[in-house]
């Protein structure tokens, strides 16, 4: 049997008839159809002629997904209970289908084109006038997912993996050598970490394993949430490209204050991995094909059970959960995994050692130590060349008080401490692949350096790129571009100009994933020194922040749990209607807010007026109303949150944990002032009626 093509389709043209949507390759291939009606998808039988309709189609780049919602899929279930189970399998939910109108292309890495999805088209796939106001709410989802994000692709290249796990084409997403990878789809080869839309093509998948239909991989495009940079520069007068990757991972994927610590799976908040490419010819050399470098970091919440509960206050109650063997349990699955991927770990713990911080460092600090000794105890064997060593032995820790230690623009502390760490990144050592394509690696990456801070943004940028700039001088010199080890990568004012606004950028935009501002500090990050316009910027964003993560941000976390498959709807149209219903009493913010205005008003016409006692009893009018309606919402905190409302669960468990641990309270001592002490008074709905619709 002939091999089947499962290279990607480089786009198609969507044709629209009253009862189909069909996706006909702009090359040769068969088309994909989506019944309207039924849901039901299929692929044209080979030699099928191209789709003639009367209207000419329309340019897609690719398809991101379907998203499936709970209405058409009640609307469906009378007819699969007809259906024999195998057919069963091909008529899934088919309810949004979400295809990519526009692609802006960012530059070519090593040949292979890098696409930014920058339009998007969104297509019910029901039967007409099926959707509901909760259909309708989902949908609004989506589409603000969608105009948030970066998302790139490539037709060619799998963004999703590193290059050292793409060193072999016959290597699996960590790198391991797979012997039957020959004619795998570029989606089965790619990293399910950050593989960010595959629940969204969950239909294709099931599809093609339920029918055989290998081609339907040619749809399967795998995209990235993140963050892609690629520029050329010189060091030494010779021209050289720098790249640097984000890759965010879908598994417990959201916003700051509704995503922190870890998840049983080990999956931990606001994991990101960041790749530096750097790509050169050898200097003087005969050789016109480039060497390629590549160093890999990345961060995530710090993994054990710990949340932050916002309170409209500005410091959130925090709590750290001591869940004894669940703790353990999790944090060892997510060093497990780290190190099965990327090799030896180093912790790098940026939180301050004093204060509220101190909770979640002494917790890591017990859960890493604690595992060490766990292994010690155990009688492990330690010796010989790694056979027979726990996973705890290929695990370093260290912290740092970034905070304290870079206090009074004492900012040159963090290349100090980079240095301190030079042994340990030299024995880690980064990926290089030589000018033949043909030969094995150079060099491979043996270890990673894991950062976290509290956001796991501010800090952690200041230190990556700390970390990166020390790797770009290493590779710079053993590339031959430096010649003197005397020199230093930051003599070069060009490239170290771009290094820094690059990673600044990518700093950026991490943070706006998660807080929906930019990070802070980054007039350090991009030009190396602080300056006063970027302190009272930074008290701006911190400002905004604060806005958007107690009145916004659960609505965008219900964005990314719908998108990632962290809340699926399950046939009934009522698990999503709390969206319709915002429970909050909006009544009281109105009042805070004119009274405010009006007293600025009223002090403004004060000055401008002879007779000073006409305008005291309006100011004392206003002042009594805005004293109220702010010690109202202080003393009623969870009714004005805007808590996520579809997979509200992981707050509840948070917000009513009882166990051992530490919590520290910031609010007052009245009903939901501070939300943690609240729940301890016995009170246990509140944050219920604040969400649920009974």
């Amino acid at each position: 049997m002939a091999a089947v093509d499962t290279s990607l389709h480089q786009g198609f043209l969507l044709h629209s008839t009253a009862d189909e949507y069909i996706l006909q390759p702009n090359s040769s291939g068969r088309a994909l159809v989506f019944n309207r009606n039924t849901g039901d998808i299929r692929l044209n039988p080979a030699g099928s002629p191209p789709v003639q309709t009367d209207k000419a189609g329309k340019i897609i780049y690719g398809l991101f997904g379907v998203v499936p919602l709970p209405t058409s899929e009640l609307l469906r279930r009378p007819r699969c209970r007809r259906l024999e189970p195998a057919e069963t399998c091909v008529i899934l939910t088919a309810d949004v289908l979400v295809l990519i109108t526009s692609a802006k292309s960012r530059g070519k890495l090593l040949g292979h084109p890098i696409y930014l999805a920058s339009g998007f088209l969104l297509l019910p796939v029901c039967p007409d006038n099926a959707l509901t106001p909760t259909d309708g709410k989902l949908i609004s989802l989506i589409w603000k997912h969608l105009q948030d994000g970066k998302f790139w692709f490539s037709y060619e290249w799998d963004l999703t993996r590193r290059l050292q796990a793409q060193a072999s084409p016959q290597s699996d997403p960590a790198g391991n050598v797979n012997v039957n990878a020959g004619a795998r789809a570029m989606w089965e080869m790619a990293d399910d970490r950050f593989f960010w839309n595959k629940h969204l093509h969950s239909m294709l998948i099931r599809y093609g394993t339920a029918t055989g239909e290998r081609e339907i991989s040619r749809f399967i495009l795998p995209v990235i949430y993140g963050f892609f940079d690629l520029r050329t520069s010189v060091i030494q007068s010779h021209p050289v490209q720098f790249a640097l990757i984000s890759r965010r991972s879908r598994y417990r994927a959201g916003t700051r204050y509704f995503t922190r610590g870890v998840d049983s799976h080990g999956n931990p908040g606001n994991f990101n991995e960041s790749e530096q490419i750097f790509i050169s010819t050898p200097p003087g050399g005969t050789s016109t094909q480039p060497s390629v470098a590549s160093f890999v970091q990345t961060r995530g919440s710090a993994p054990f059970y710990w949340a932050e509960i916002v309170n409209l206050i500005r410091v959130p109650d925090l709590i750290v959960m001591d869940k004894a063997g669940e703790s353990h349990d999790a944090f060892r699955k997510h060093v497990d995994w780290h190190v099965g991927n990327y090799g030896r770990a180093l912790l790098l713990n940026l939180v301050k050692s004093k204060g509220r911080e101190k909770h979640v460092k002494d917790a890591y600090e017990d859960l890493v130590f604690g595992e060490k000794e766990k292994e010690e105890s155990e009688k492990m064997d330690v010796e010989g060349d790694g056979e027979g060593k726990g996973v705890m032995s290929k695990v370093d820790y260290v912290h740092f008080d970034l905070h304290t230690e870079t206090a009074g623009d004492k900012w040159h502390r963090v290349d100090d401490r980079t240095r301190e760490l030079g042994r340990t990144l030299e024995d880690y050592g980064y990926f290089e692949a030589g000018p033949n394509p043909q030969a094995p690696p150079v060099k491979l990456q043996a270890g990673v350096v894991r950062t976290n801070c509290m956001d796991c943004l501010d800090r952690t940028n200041l230190m990556q790129t700390s970390i990166a700039k020390r790797a770009m001088n290493q590779q710079a010199h053993d590339f031959g571009l430096i010649p003197s080890s005397e020199m230093s990568i930051d003599a070069e004012e060009e490239f170290i100009k771009m290094f820094r606004e690059v990673w600044s950028d990518h700093g950026n935009f991490i943070a706006t994933a998660y807080t929906g501002t930019g990070a802070l500090r980054t007039d350090f990050t991009r030009t190396g020194v602080r300056t006063k316009k970027g302190v009272v910027l930074d008290k701006m964003t911190s400002g905004w922040r604060y806005i958007l993560n107690n009145h916004a941000d659960g609505y965008k976390q219900d964005a990314f749990d719908l998108m990632t498959g962290a809340w699926q709807p399950h046939g009934d149209p009522g698990e999503a209607v709390v969206l319709l219903h915002d429970k909050r009493h909006w009544a009281v913010p109105y009042l805070f807010w004119f009274s405010l205005v009006m007293i600025l008003f009223t002090l403004a016409l004060r000055r401008t007026s002879c007779k000073s006692f006409s305008v005291l009893y309006p100011l004392t009018l206003y002042t009594s109303i805005f004293t109220f309606c702010g010690t109202y919402m202080a003393r009623n905190s969870i009714d004005y949150i805007a808590w996520p409302r579809l997979n509200y669960q992981p707050m509840l468990d948070a917000i009513y944990y009882e166990g051992p641990g530490a919590r520290t309270q910031k609010g007052s001592n009245a009903r939901g002032g501070g939300v943690v002490q609240g729940v301890h008074k016995g009170d246990k709905t509140i944050l219920e009626e604040a969400i649920k619709v009974k």
